[in-house]
């Protein structure tokens, strides 16, 4: 996905370099192996809960949780520039912008336990389309070409804030459709994919809203 990303929309050196190419999608993998490492730190592990417990919800999760990484790298990663110095500022700054938004959603809603303990598929569902719809945020959010950190700045806080109001919107639904004991498993239709199509369906929104990014190649 990222080569495919970088191959349409990638500044025009790499798209006309097939060596440059290669060489960004490598370090492109090399950031998802990274994220994945750290993913238990976030209340999701692939050995112990998918390998080792089976957990189809912690799956789904991770399943968003990697793709989302890899849509901010090939964004931050989007546009011309003077060198790749800019890039890595672009996705070291969206990466840590869905990392803190992560972060508060696990803080206000806990949602990593109910994907791990509770093993609710309609709370793996809800995660996976919120990181997912985060990430498309932010990726247009640090994509374009560049000018200047402050320029950069500017643009990613004009164009991603709505990735804070969705993230407000996911703890808001968590504290309601994850389970209770009233409602032990939630049917993951109703309280997993609708919410999650809400996420992607507001992301995609504010996208369209937006536009191309500055030197988005046609």
């Amino acid at each position: 996905m990222i080569a495919v990303m970088l191959h349409r929309w990638g500044a025009s050196e790499v798209r006309a370099d097939p060596g440059e190419l290669l060489d960004v999608t490598f370090w492109g993998a090399v950031w998802l192996v990274l994220w994945f490492v750290g993913f238990p730190w976030l209340g999701l592990s692939y050995q112990d809960d998918v390998v080792e417990g089976r957990n189809v919800a912690t799956l789904v999760a991770l399943c968003g949780a990697i793709m989302a990484v890899a849509i901010i790298y090939a964004g931050g990663s989007i546009g011309e520039g003077p060198s790749y110095w800019e890039n890595v500022f672009s996705v070291g700054l969206g990466s840590a912008a869905f990392l803190v938004l992560w972060i508060l959603l696990e803080l206000g809603a806990r949602v990593s336990m109910s994907v791990t303990e509770e093993r609710d598929a309609a709370s793996g569902l809800r995660l996976g389309g919120f990181l997912l719809a985060a990430a498309l945020v932010i990726a247009r959010a640090v994509a374009g070409d560049w000018h200047s950190v402050a320029g950069t700045l500017h643009d990613f806080i004009r164009d991603g804030w709505p990735a804070a109001m969705l993230c407000a919107m996911a703890v808001r639904t968590e504290r309601f459709a994850r389970p209770s004991r009233r409602r032990p498993v939630p049917p993951w239709a109703t309280y997993g994919l609708v919410p999650a199509l809400s996420y992607l369906a507001l992301g995609a929104a504010w996208l369209r809203h937006l536009g191309p990014w500055e030197g988005m190649p046609r």
